[in-house]
């Protein structure tokens, strides 16, 4: 002991400052994910699979996503050295995945939902959260037999949205678990617009008015992975309000949220019941929450926790 402190005595700049190095990624994934991965898991895509993803998406996914309990206890550095080994890039900054130029819409159409009586906005269509569409929606049963593709939009960098999709106005709102919100003509899939939200989105889009000034203005409202709220405007994208609406270190939204006379109704949940498996885990600490947020400004309201 005294050898090694005379030691860090001749080079205490380099024993202080030097960061602490992260095991090898391709002996972290043999020792802790292809047991799953490497085809015995049906459910566990393979490591080709995984290297058709971004580290980006990897990494969101080992830290606020399905795999959050696997990585329990990894430092960042080893949660980094992983999604860089499963897909074989290096992790930089993060960067928005932009659609192609010639997917954009070259021209913008009129954007309302104020007359609108067959519109799919949020998770459960209504405020009583039927998930049934009246037959003011033009589609009947005989109907179904002659229904054919018209037009396919690939998230860019990503392979599945667990975000189920709102199409009110002519357009398509959804997210995607890269971070991304698109906004697409639901005629020609063309892209309004993209946002990049930095997280796991896989909220539903509830689309509404703001306020009751002329001309009318409509913000999306959608949440994130790592507990954040949302407006974007409807028809640019440009955000309008992000808040935080609980600072539980593994706080999520994945329950959509509810639109009703100005006040965004936001569900709260955590990603505790994964690391809760794990015996060195003190469980269970978090409890869920609503909390309504003014739609036009993001104040939290009425919080309500049981």
């Amino acid at each position: 002991m005294e050898i090694l402190r005379a030691i860090c005595g001749l080079v205490l700049v380099v024993c202080v400052v030097a960061p602490a190095r992260a095991q090898d990624g391709a002996a972290l994934y043999k020792e802790h994910c292809a047991s799953c991965h490497d085809g015995r898991v049906d459910r566990a895509p393979s490591l080709d699979v995984l290297r058709a993803m971004t580290p980006q998406r990897i990494l969101e996914v080992l830290e606020f996503g399905s795999m959050v309990s696997m990585t329990h206890g990894r430092t960042t550095a080893d949660r980094r050295a992983l999604a860089e080994f499963s897909s074989g890039k290096l992790l930089g900054e993060r960067f928005a995945i932009e659609p192609a130029p010639k997917a954009m819409c070259r021209t913008g159409t009129p954007f309302s939902i104020e007359s609108e009586q067959s519109g799919w906005s949020g998770f459960g269509q209504s405020l009583s959260n039927t998930r049934f569409q009246s037959s003011s929606a033009g589609l009947s049963a005989t109907d179904v037999p002659r229904l054919k593709l018209k037009w396919a939009f690939g998230l860019p960098g990503d392979v599945q949205s667990w975000a189920a999709i709102t199409v009110v106005g002519g357009r398509i709102f959804t997210g995607s678990i890269a971070g991304n919100v698109y906004s697409l003509d639901a005629r020609t899939g063309c892209v309004y617009w993209a946002f990049d939200a930095g997280a796991i989105v896989r909220t539903a889009v509830n689309v509404g008015r703001i306020g009751t000034s002329e001309p009318a203005r409509f913000g999306a409202y959608f949440g994130d992975a790592r507990g954040n709220a949302y407006a974007v405007d409807a028809v640019t994208g440009r955000l309008l309000w992000k808040v935080s609406v609980e600072n539980y270190p593994s706080a999520r939204l994945t329950g959509s949220a509810v639109l009703h006379r100005g006040r965004l109704y936001v569900p709260v949940s955590s990603s505790e019941e994964g690391a809760g498996s794990l015996p060195d885990y003190q469980c269970c600490r978090f409890r869920g929450s609503v909390v309504a947020l003014d739609a036009a400004t993001g104040r939290e309201i009425l919080p309500w926790r049981p």
